[in-house]
């Protein structure tokens, strides 16, 4: 036997054969590979090695030191093993050795599903045998499939020729390999036994610890029974592909012999005759007449009869009827042989009449026997009814009185199987028909001639005769039902087919028309089909008055007539007595004339519904048809007292009539049926009048709902009805401005709207009914027809209509379709529907629809009852949380003050939102979480979706602590799905979607997986999204321990192992494909992008950081990211789409270049992330690393290198500009212009807003109905308008996706930015390669930075910063104090840098923000290069003229903002003045002092000095040190002028002691004025005062003794302010009682006084003058 791997792997070829199967694979040429890989294993498929002695023998000899080799390695046995291989070997009838070899196989996944390992052996046997024989099915199928290419038949017949080992195509190794099929499904019915025997035993004990090998016989069992069900497949496509002969035949009779009971076992047997049958019996048979006549005889001396009374019985057959449905098959097929007239030639000796009546004899003996009988019951459990069909119901059990169908919980045959036997039967009705036509006939003719004879003797009750005719009828319509393209040869009027069809529909009894029903019905799926049957319909036929015979084909006019007949004996029928119940009355046999008219008349109101969701032409053709009042006819049948049944199949017919409804039908069915209702209508008077007087509105209400609400079918019935009365009508728009029922319906006996109904199908039906049915697939169908109607009543309502009304420019209530908003709100069923879902029993019976156990939902079909309920019910949870804030804020106040009378409230106060119901049903968590790991996919995103609104829900997610001092407690609902443990099998189910799938990716978006991955990632990520700094239901299950406020890493679970969804995510975000051989592909960039951002938020996080950069670090993340990193231009192609294409913003290519920069952004920012923390944790080998691959060279942990894009090179976004495309108003619009679509605004992304483009198409068409209504929009001018329209939207969605696009690119620059700025601070550099480093990096943003001062400001601002940062890093003390080329090429560098600075400045509109750096830029440069050689140098001059060259405006506006700039804008603008002067003044120029005095500005600086004081006084502490910085600048600049000679007497000119003195800043008392409280007060008032003396030093330096004036005022400053310097004298020098101030030294001060003092000979003045 094979060895147990690869599993995953043949899985795979599963995958790619079914992929193939429905021609959507890509890649065929893996396929081709896999199949010969895989040839080994298909051969050895059917050779089992059972048990032996022997094996097991040596097996516990081994037990002492014995060895095995196994997967090439060498394996100790212990006794353990042993014990457990031996269960293996028991379960699986296995060999010990191959049993020990495969438990060996399964050890590391025992531990991963958490089984004991020999059940996972098991589970593991099972599961891969299922496999291969269901690739061999595939395999086998495809080789003799018609609908397959002639290519692709050989293909496969030749893979099918090596299987069998018959290359040479005898027909020995095909009946070799067909007997060996057979020979396996006898074992595996032994085996079935077996484990029944076994099961049996352990309920009969009753042994709980026996409850893991329970599951393991269940496992067995349904896998099994799934093998048989292929193994009967595969030998039914060897037989149909003329692999077997005649004794193959004979063989298999002698096998179905046995089969002694009606269960799958016997099912799975039919095609293997059917197809037997077909091959050998059948004219179209290569088997020659002569063999087929020797079958023939074989077959028929089977029947041995033994005659006991009336009775027959096959003695040698375990099931009569088996037998005789075989013998049915080979007659119908068999006497094909015989239509030829030149049949006699053939044969000689042979009378043909008498075999063809011996051959009718024995196809009445079969159907005698129960042939037709048996098909039927196959076919109803081939197909059993998921939704309950009361009329297919009904006429099946009809039909098989004395069948009992499978259990409800048996293992349904596989999609394939139905497929294979459905063709067959199709192939056999038609033989039939075509070859015993005279026979069925007959049988017609024999039913009919009974019908008389019965009736004739007037019995009452059923009748007793056979209906193999009406059989027959339903058979077809199982084969043909789901099968379109057969289905269109019956209304083929040139075939067969239809021919039979119009044989069958003359003349027809009571039964056979309930089957023809059946049959039309079925051959009618699809418009062209249904269309085929209305016309076939429409053939007049006569019907005797008051009578119900059918004396011409069924056609419409009959059934409306029969159905007319009906109503109108129902509804003139005597009144009942005074007080009787709405239900009463006879039985429905003694009020309709034939016993089985009741079955008749609901087959006949089911194909009319059918019909009528079908056919557009039926539903019109009903109508407006003039001779009926079809729906009149409807509502008495519902009035009247019929069965519940009948009712449910009337409602049923007039929820079908309002498929695809326009207003003129809707509002006209609701009239009807609310007159209906109420007693109003004339049909249900007789019924619902109280004796004395005329119906009570509301009480007649009440009777129709206590009947309706009594049955199940009744009320699921009815509110079908209500769920088409309110769906949306088919022609309306997205907008919903409408009401689906008129605004006065009801108003006359009760408050207008549909309220009853809505309180009837939640309150009374889900609220109550549905929470007391016990039938499970009853109690889902209620389920499911109340939770659909409750989101057709949610849905419909657009809440956007508030806010248009009270933003827009919009007429709303003018351009609605009601009358009024206000009404709108008032009528719609929203707002009821919303009310009941806060009532108590409505909560229960919805949270009690989404729990279900999770393995029932598992293995229930995805369109079962079951998952449609449990996933509406999701919905209807999801839909309540969104829409309660419009409800409890918006609609509910709005509806309570318009409200003049108001229903009765069924909703509890108590509860303040939904989530105080959700916080009662925890469980729900739970359920979510288990639902995400089923097979269901909607299931799984409606799941997924649930779970992350209810995780973004803080009151939900986030327990706060109300006491003081306590801490906060854990999330509720991680606490609920921790508690019995479900959290790890949740992970563990997620895990298992993300793995990377090489056929997903060929498959491309469309592909479940895919779909699944993201849908996952986008809930994790908006889970760390809501709650960043909390543990969630998103760290939970990434695998994380979660405690009150922090997480930890569990020791045993699978975040330890790297098993968790954690490293899946890591996995993704790591090695998905972004980009084929051509392009990079949005939707697989969405996946990567996803994941990386899912991780940014694991690693930015504090509770989550050290374990995700510890895990990524584990891995070499960034160096696998910084190898991966693509270069990209504009030649690069996203999605295919050029940038150049003018119509990029509107495409998926915009979105693959976006995801690009999003991953781009992510991987710098954890570059920078793990530089910050190398330098933190001191880890300087990770950070050589890094930086390493920042420049070039990645260098992994085992030492290889990789050559990688640096830094630089990741610079290439920058290059890229994507133009936006204007505001509306840029468009030429006419019906549009002047619309204000800013209402539509929503989220925003970065510093833009983005439009929300589904509500501005709602407001475009809420535009349209206004101008309609005005006159202003005629009907040939629709196209012109829809062109605006279609400009509009495209020119939103491309504004929509230029700003998503600007802010990745934003945040992409400043990511980009933080890794150079960290890289400087962090690395260590060699002053060489430092330098090269910031100069390389100067050469790359600069020309990006001088084009953004005019295009994109906030692009030159962020790389205006790093270059600021850059500057920092320079050394220039060696760089201007050496030579050499590569310093002069840095000097030139930085000069250009200079200069761009200056066009910063200089730029038109440069934001304050952008100045502000330029001017640190070039303060940082001119100081740095003034540590030059003293005087004048070629530098400075080059300086001075360059910032000459930038003219007189660059002066100006730095002066500007020196005066009156923003913030620290005018400090730095200040501190460049400062360098510009000292600069002119080495260079022995005037030009800056001469621009001051052009704009006054030493005025404006003197000026500045009376004011220092006052604001400073007036200033908060933050402002008043920004004050005193700018002070400092200010005060520096205007020493650096005084200290030219220039500058000076202007200085002086200007007022500079007028200034002082009217400043008042020297008037402090000298005894206590200067004594202030804080000591950095004091401290910054002896700075300024330093800085002032300074000042007035350098004037008078300056100027020399030569210029009297100052020395005048200079003294006068002395003499006037002589106290303040003689306490600043004093306390310098601690005299006085002053205490010594050891924080402020006062010694700069004091020697300024004494140079001033000196300079001015203020002393000698002074005594001169004394």
């Amino acid at each position: 036997m094979a060895e147990f791997d690869g599993l995953e792997a043949l899985e795979g070829l599963h995958r790619d054969l079914l992929s193939f199967s429905e021609s959507q694979i890509s890649n065929v040429e893996r396929l081709e590979s896999e199949l010969q890989q895989r040839i080994g294993d298909f051969k050895k498929l059917l050779d089992k090695p059972k048990k032996n002695d022997k094996s097991r023998q040596d097996l516990k000899s081994s037990e002492q030191g014995f060895k095995t080799t196994c997967f090439d390695e060498e394996y100790q046995i212990s006794g353990e093993f042993t014990d457990e291989t031996v269960e293996v070997a028991d379960a699986l009838d296995l060999d010990e050795l191959e049993a020990a070899r495969l438990l060996i196989a399964c050890q590391e996944e025992a531990e991963v599903i958490d089984r004991k390992p020999w059940i996972c052996t098991v589970i593991n046997f099972h599961h891969r045998r299922l496999t291969l024989l269901e690739c061999l099915r595939i395999i086998f199928r495809i080789s003799v499939d018609d609908d397959r290419t002639e290519s692709e038949r050989i293909a496969f017949r030749g893979f099918v020729d090596i299987i069998l080992h018959s290359e040479d195509k005898s027909l020995e190794k095909g009946s070799q390999y067909w007997r060996r099929c057979l020979s396996s499904m006898s074992d595996i019915e032994v085996w079935l036994r077996q484990l029944a025997e076994r099961a049996m035993t352990i309920n009969i004990v009753g042994q709980s610890q026996l409850i893991n090998f329970t599951e393991v016989l269940e496992v067995q069992r349904r896998s099994l029974i799934q093998q048989h069900d292929a193994l009967s497949a595969i030998a039914a496509y060897l037989t149909k592909g003329s692999r077997t002969g005649p004794d193959d035949f004979r063989y298999l009779l002698s096998k179905t012999k046995a089969i002694d009971r009606y269960d799958a076992v016997l099912i799975h047997y039919v095609p293997i005759i059917t197809t037997s049958v077909d091959s050998l019996g059948s004219v179209y048979s290569t088997t020659p007449l002569e063999e087929a006549r020797l079958i023939h005889k074989a077959l028929i001396d089977q029947k041995e009869v033994a005659a006991f009374g009336d009775q027959r019985e096959s003695a040698s057959w375990g099931q009569r009827n088996f037998y005789a449905l075989t013998l049915f098959l080979w007659l119908v097929a068999y006497s094909g042989r015989y239509k030829d007239d030149g049949i006699g030639t053939q044969i000689q000796g042979v009378d043909l009449e008498k075999e063809a009546d011996e051959r009718a004899r024995l196809l009445s003996e079969a159907l005698q026997d129960g042939a037709l009988h048996l098909a039927l019951s196959v076919c109803r459990d081939l197909q059993p009814m998921q939704w309950l069909d009361l009329a297919k119901q009904s006429l099946l059990t009809f039909l098989l009185p004395e069948s009992t169908p499978l259990p409800f919980d048996s293992i349904l045959p596989s999609d394939d199987f139905q497929d294979l036997i459905m063709r067959q039967l199709q192939i056999f009705v038609q033989y039939f028909i075509d070859n015993m036509p005279q026979e069925l006939r007959k049988l017609r003719a024999e039913e009919n001639d009974q019908r008389m004879q019965i009736f004739t003797r007037y019995q009452r009750g059923p009748a007793e005769y056979e209906l193999h005719v009406e059989r027959f009828l339903v058979i077809i319509a199982y084969a043909f039902a789901n099968y379109p393209e057969m289905a269109h040869e019956f209304w083929d009027s040139d075939s067969q087919f239809y021919g039979f069809l119009q044989w069958a529909a003359r003349r027809q009894s009571t039964p056979l028309a309930a089957a023809f029903c059946e049959v039309v019905r079925s051959i009618s799926e699809g418009e062209e089909c249904a269309e085929a049957a209305h016309r076939f319909l429409l053939e007049e036929g006569a019907t005797a008055s008051g009578q119900i015979r059918r004396m011409s084909s069924l056609s419409w006019r009959q059934m409306f007539e029969e159905l007319h007949f009906y109503a109108s004996n129902l509804r003139d029928r005597p009144s009942p007595p005074k007080n009787a119940l709405v239900q009463s009355g006879k039985p429905i046999e003694d009020q309709i004339a034939e016993p089985e008219s009741a079955l008749m008349l609901q087959c006949y109101l089911k194909l009319i519904a059918h019909l009528y969701r079908q056919s557009p032409s039926a539903r019109n053709h009903t109508i407006y048809m003039p001779d009926y009042d079809v729906v009149e006819d409807l509502l008495i049948l519902c009035s009247a007292g019929l069965e519940s049944y009948l009712r449910a199949c009337a409602y049923s017919a007039m929820a079908a009539l309002l498929t695809g409804k326009d207003e003129f039908i809707g509002q006209g069915m609701w009239e009807k049926f609310d007159t209906w209702l109420t007693g109003q209508h004339t049909s249900n008077t007789a019924v619902l009048r109280i004796a004395g007087g005329p119906p009570n509105p509301v009480m007649a209400e009440q009777m129709i709902f206590e009947t309706v609400a009594a049955s199940f079918e009744e009320s699921v019935a009815f509110v079908e009805l209500l769920e088409s009365l309110v769906t949306p009508y088919a022609d309306s728009s997205s907008l919903y401005d409408f009401l689906p029922f008129a605004e006065n319906l009801g108003s006359t006996y009760r408050m207008a709207g549909i309220e009853p109904y809505i309180d009837f199908a939640l309150g009374r039906v889900l609220g109550y009914k549905s929470t007391e049915t016990q039938d499970p697939t009853q109690l889902r169908m209620l389920q499911w027809h109340c939770l659909n109607f409750a989101v057709l009543c949610l849905t419909s309502f657009n809440e956007d209509l508030i806010i248009f009304a009270n933003r827009s420019n919009v007429p709303v209530d003018e351009a609605m379709k009601v009358s009024s908003l206000a009404a709108y709100v008032k009528l719609h069923p929203f707002a009821r529907t919303m009310e009941w879902f806060f009532n108590d029993r409505v909560i229960a019976a919805l949270f009690m629809a989404t729990h279900h156990d999770v393995d029932e939902v598992n293995n229930a079909a995805p369109n079962s009852p079951l998952v449609m309920a449990l996933s509406r019910a999701i919905e209807v949870v999801d839909l309540v949380m969104r829409l309660q804030a419009t409800y409890l804020d918006i609609v509910r106040p709005l509806i309570k003050i318009q409200a003049t009378t108001r229903s009765a409230p069924v909703a509890n106060s108590a509860l303040a939102s939904f989530e105080d119901a959700i916080l009662n049903n925890l469980q729900i968590v739970v359920d979510l979480s288990l639902y995400c790991g089923t097979g269901h996919q909607d299931l799984t995103f409606l799941s997924l979706r649930l779970l992350e609104r209810l995780s973004a829900s803080r009151k939900l997610a986030v327990s706060n602590a109300t006491g003081v001092g306590l801490r906060a407690e854990r999330s509720r609902l991680i606490s609920v799905l921790e508690k019995d443990g479900e959290s790890e099998r949740v992970s563990r189910s997620l895990v298992k979607n993300m793995k990377i799938d090489e056929r997903e990716l060929e498959a491309g978006i469309a592909s479940p997986g895919y779909s699944l991955k993201t849908s996952i990632v986008t809930f994790l990520d908006n889970c760390l999204s809501a709650l960043p700094n909390r543990p969630t239901l998103a760290h939970l299950l990434l695998g994380f321990s979660c405690g009150n406020t922090t997480l930890d890493i569990p020791e045993d679970g699978l975040f330890i192992e790297g098993t968790s969804l954690f490293h899946a995510v890591r996995d993704l975000a790591v090695a998905y494909p972004v980009a084929d051989d051509v392009t990079l592909l949005s939707w697989r960039s969405a996946i990567r992008c996803g994941s990386l951002d899912l991780l940014k938020k694991l690693w930015v996080a504090p509770i989550s950081s050290i374990y995700t950069l510890t895990e990524l670090r584990a891995v070499d993340f960034l160096f696998d990211q910084a190898i991966r990193q693509r270069i990209i231009g504009p030649e690069t192609l996203w999605d295919g789409i050029s940038l150049y294409d003018p119509n990029f913003l509107i495409t998926d290519g915009a979105l693959a270049f976006r995801f690009f920069l999003q991953e781009r952004s992510v991987f710098l920012d954890y570059v920078a992330a793990e530089l910050r923390s190398s330098t933190e944790n001191n880890t300087p080998s990770l950070s050589a690393r890094v930086q390493s691959a920042l420049l070039g060279t990645t260098v992994f942990s085992d030492g290889q290198q990789s050559i990688n894009p640096n830094i630089f090179d990741l610079f290439d976004f920058a290059e890229i500009e994507i133009q936006d495309v204007g505001p509306v108003v840029s468009l030429d619009l006419n019906f549009l212009r002047g619309l204000d679509f800013e209402v539509c605004k929503a989220e925003r992304e970065g510093s833009f807003t983005l439009y929300n483009i589904a509500s501005t198409r709602q407001l475009i068409e809420l535009k349209r109905d206004s101008l309609i209504k005005e006159g202003k929009l005629a009907h040939e001018q629709s196209d012109i308008f829809q062109n605006e329209c279609d400009r509009t939207i495209g020119l939103l969605v491309a504004h929509n996706q230029h700003a998503r696009i600007a802010t990745a690119s934003s945040e992409t620059l400043a990511a980009w930015v933080r890794v150079v700025s960290v890289t400087l601070e962090c690395c260590v550099f060699e002053p060489a390669t430092k330098i090269s480093f910031i100069l390389q990096a100067l050469q790359v943003i600069m020309p990006k930075m001088e084009k953004s001062f005019a295009d994109n400001p906030a692009i030159a601002v962020s790389l205006a910063g790093l270059a600021r940062t850059l500057l920092r890093f320079v050394d220039f003390d060696s760089m201007f104090s050496q030579k050499g080329r590569a310093l002069d090429f840095a000097k030139d560098r930085l000069s250009q840098l200079f200069r761009v600075a200056l066009t910063g400045v200089n730029a038109n509109e440069s934001p304050a923000e952008l100045r502000e750096i330029c001017y640190q830029i070039c303060f940082c440069y001119l100081s740095g290069s003034s540590k030059g050689p003293k005087g004048r140098s070629n530098l400075g001059a080059q300086n001075l003229r360059t910032v000459m060259s930038a003219g007189d405006r660059l002066i100006d506006i730095t002066c500007d903002d020196a005066f009156a700039g923003q913030g620290n804008c005018r400090v730095s603008a200040t501190m460049m003045l400062s360098t510009l002067v000292l600069l002119a003044q080495r260079e022995d120029s005037k030009y800056m002092i001469e621009s001051f005095v052009r704009l006054n500005f030493i005025g404006v600086l003197v000026e500045l000095l009376k004011h220092i004081p006052s604001e400073l006084r007036q200033a908060d502490i933050n402002r008043a040190a920004m004050l005193l910085q700018y002070y400092d600048a200010a005060l520096a600049l205007l020493l650096r002028i005084a200290q030219t000679r220039a500058g000076g007497p202007r200085i002086v000119g200007v007022g500079l002691f007028q200034a002082l003195r009217e400043s008042e800043f020297f008037t402090a008392d000298p005894d206590i004025g200067i004594e202030m409280a804080s000591q950095n007060t004091l401290k910054s008032y002896f700075d300024l005062m330093l800085a002032i003396i300074k000042i007035v030093n350098a004037v008078i330096l300056v100027n020399g003794p030569q210029h009297a004036q100052g020395m005048h005022q200079a003294r006068q400053f002395l003499k006037e302010y002589r106290g303040v310097i003689v306490a600043v004298f004093k306390r310098n020098a601690n005299i006085g009682g002053y205490l010594p101030q050891k924080t402020i030294d006062l010694n700069a001060l004091v020697d300024n006084f004494t140079v001033l003092m000196s300079a001015t000979g203020f002393l000698e003045v002074s005594i001169t003058a004394a």
